[in-house]
């Protein structure tokens, strides 16, 4: 079977106008993880993702980053840290869901009446 891809995906970061001495300070990330895997417009297809906020606490002013010098690969480089949930944990989830779509356990039949 293909290797699942996983994906962080970041839709908005929520600032403070000013901390201290510094302005527009992210202090939340709402990110989506997604999984996928197959070839899309194929039968083969499967995709789950979730969703959610990581708040950031500026812990030392020396490492602030201006918001308009932020990367994609450090803003990912936080969700990697997330401790809860983990990355992992959430790829483990993503991954069962995927496992399901693809041997589903389940189903909704018509009602018998």
């Amino acid at each position: 079977m293909e290797e699942i891809k996983y994906e962080w995906i970041v839709s908005q970061m929520n600032c403070l106008i000013k901390e201290g001495e510094l302005t527009n300070v992210v202090n939340m990330v709402h990110w989506r993880r997604t999984a996928t895997i197959g070839i899309i417009d194929t039968e083969g297809y499967y995709f789950a993702d979730v969703y959610g906020a990581l708040a950031i606490e500026l812990s030392d002013p020396e490492d602030f980053i201006p918001y308009d010098e932020l990367t994609k690969v450090i803003v990912e480089g936080w969700l990697n840290e997330m401790t809860e949930p983990t990355p992992q944990e959430l790829d483990e989830n993503l991954a069962a869901n995927i496992e399901l779509q693809i041997n589903p356990v389940e189903e909704t039949l018509p009602l018998p009446f």
